[in-house]
């Protein structure tokens, strides 16, 4: 069973992360939370944690200064960033100073327990005495290369909005691009707010609106290959998912009556 620290300024806060980590059942319990950087450092000093999970904004000392003072000290234990949806900038820091991840509030119960099992095999590679590519301090970004990603999500954003009706994947971009897509992955998120699906998703439905108001009235199927999507079913149900209704009554709504 692993250890955790949960540091967050909101005793609830905590209250409830502890909860979903407990129905999570994935070897991992929290022994103790904090209020702040301040009494984690006391708390580090004192016992021993497998993982740390910190809120970004704390009184006393923030989350992005707490991680600072680990690194100064050598803590090297794996630390997750919770974040609201406002404080990308935040989040970015935290990759560039060692966070393995971050996760954004509401707690999501799946992905929290999606990332627990990544960090267990860390953990359990690490006490097998297995060496992991994938430690802190691999996944640490200098200023440069948050820059260089800044620019390739930017790029990637460029190639999505002019080839969104081609099959894209962020696999296939970021191995032309020469760039890990787990990597890739997690600038992208940080830059847009969004997973790169979820983004080209929405440039693919922005078009395919655009088409359903075209006085030609093409046919459904006709528009879906159009935005990228083979199967015209498949693109019915992406439609209504994403605008609320299905592309005909879309179009019946948006066209003037004759």
């Amino acid at each position: 069973m692993y250890n955790i620290l949960i540091a967050d300024d909101e005793r609830w806060m905590c209250e409830g992360l502890k909860k979903v980590i407990e129905k999570c059942a994935v070897d991992f319990i929290v022994t103790a939370m904090a209020r702040d950087g301040l009494e984690v450092l006391q708390l580090l000093e004192k016992e021993d944690f497998d993982l740390l999970i910190t809120d970004v904004r704390m009184p006393e000392m923030d989350g992005i200064t707490l991680l600072k003072e680990m690194r100064n000290r050598q803590i090297s234990i794996p630390v997750i960033f919770m974040s609201g949806h406002d404080e990308f900038q935040y989040a970015r820091a935290a990759l560039r100073y060692g966070a393995i991840d971050y996760v954004l509030k509401p707690i999501d119960k799946e992905e929290i327990r999606q990332i627990l099992l990544k960090i267990k095999s860390q953990l359990d590679a690490e006490n097998n005495g297995l060496e992991l590519t994938t430690t802190t301090d691999a996944l640490a970004l200098s200023p440069e290369e948050l820059h260089q990603g800044t620019q390739l999500v930017q790029k990637l954003k460029a190639v999505v909005e002019s080839s969104y009706m081609e099959e894209l994947s962020i696999s296939r971009l970021s191995e032309k691009a020469g760039f890990n897509s787990s990597y890739l992955s997690r600038i992208f998120k940080l830059e847009t707010g969004k997973g790169f699906v979820q983004y080209l998703t929405e440039v693919r439905m922005t078009e395919a609106k655009r088409l359903l108001q075209d006085p030609r009235e093409l046919t459904v199927g006709m528009i879906a290959k159009k935005v990228g999507y083979w199967d015209e079913k498949h693109f019915s149900k992406m439609f209504k998912k994403e605008v609320g209704v299905s592309p005909s009554e879309y179009r019946k709504d948006k066209l003037p009556t004759r």
